[in-house]
């Protein structure tokens, strides 16, 4: 069996150095393990999977794949109504909190996601 070998640019190739020296490990390590880190990213994304990622504010947000996110976008868009209250309640805020979670929501509402 032949060996593949993956064509780096010079930027990439310098952090592949670069994590190998940091973690004490062979280079071909550190790209095995990208890959395997891809190659769960891929089949979670192509089984339909759902991951959840963790915002800067602390707030937990589902990633789910395009597809699934097209299918059920229809549910999720707010009429005109609710987005107008929604921008209500965000122009009568204080909380610079609440106003990150009204903002988000707005843009999620609107686009459906």
């Amino acid at each position: 069996m032949s060996r593949v070998q993956p064509v780096l640019s010079r930027s990439e190739t310098a952090l592949v150095d670069q994590v190998a020296r940091i973690t004490r490990s062979k280079r071909s390590d550190v790209l095995r393990n990208a890959l395997a880190v891809y190659h769960w990213y891929v089949r979670q994304a192509v089984s339909g999977a759902r991951v959840v990622a963790r915002q800067g504010s602390g707030q937990e947000v589902i990633l789910e794949t395009a597809e699934l996110s097209a299918l059920e976008a229809e549910a999720h868009k707010l009429s005109s109504r609710e987005l107008g209250l929604l921008a209500r309640k965000l122009a009568a805020t204080k909380d610079t909190g609440e106003a990150a979670r009204l903002r988000e929501r707005l843009a999620r509402g609107f686009y459906g996601i």
